[in-house]
Formats: C-alpha cells, sequence, structure tokens
C-alpha cells in the first residue's frame, strides 16, 4: 500500500513540476512576442496595437490543460483507490470486534451492519442499551 501512495505522490509531483515549467516557458514567449512586435516608435506618436493572431490548434498549446486534467485524473483514481482500501480496512477491523460489541450492548448498528459508512473517509458506529453494568 505505501508503494501505490509513494508512487502517486511523485506522479503528482511531477506533474505539477511539469505544469510549472510549461507555464513559465508560456510567459516566456508572450513576453517576447510582445517585445518582438512593438517597434521602437517616437514619443511623439501613439504605439499601433498588433492585430491579435488567433492561436494554432496544436497540442504544444495545450501544455497546461492537459496536465491538469492528468492531475485531475491520478487524483480521482486515487481517491476511488483509498476508498476501497479504506473498506477493506474497515471489514477487516470490524469482524473480531463485533462479537464483543453484542455482548456488551443490546442493540449494535443498524442491524445488517456493525459499521455504517458516513462518507469514503469516516465510519459510523451505534450501540445502544449497555449489558451487564
Amino acid at each position: 500500500m505505501s508503494r501505490v501512495i509513494t508512487a502517486s505522490l511523485l506522479a503528482l509531483g511531477w506533474v505539477v513540476l511539469l505544469a510549472a515549467r510549461a507555464a513559465g516557458d508560456e510567459l516566456e514567449a508572450a513576453a517576447g512576442a510582445m517585445s518582438a512586435s512593438m517597434p521602437a516608435a517616437p514619443a511623439t506618436e501613439a504605439p499601433e496595437k498588433p492585430e491579435a493572431a488567433a492561436p494554432e490548434l496544436t497540442l504544444a498549446n495545450y501544455k497546461m490543460e492537459v496536465l491538469m486534467i492528468a492531475a485531475a485524473a491520478g487524483l480521482v483514481a486515487n481517491y476511488f483507490y483509498g476508498s476501497r482500501k479504506n473498506a477493506e480496512l474497515a471489514s477487516v477491523w470490524e469482524r473480531p470486534i463485533a462479537d464483543v460489541l453484542q455482548a456488551n450492548f443490546s442493540t449494535v448498528g443498524d442491524g445488517s451492519r456493525t459499521l455504517e459508512w458516513d462518507s469514503a473517509a469516516d465510519l459510523l458506529f451505534y450501540a445502544s442499551g449497555r449489558r451487564h453494568c
């Protein structure tokens, strides 16, 4: 389990690093294009605004979007993997204590299970009617 967590954290770190690098490249390219397209004009004349050209539709222009989609897919995969592992751990933990709880309380859980899921990471436990006090 720790290998999967380590691998997912390393992958997420690489995605963040690549996204930062792509953002820096885009900013440098935009700054260079702005300075190259603006000729030095005398102070008396108003500088002309360059016409905005339509960007080319290539994958290189959408590096940031691709990286963000990859990061989102990684987070979704990590959520489902973690939910499954939490369910396995809860069922392993529930088996040995269920008999002890049944012996000490008159009502445990909702009748079908001892633990009830509140969210992917939270479990609820209900017991009522303490015996042998």
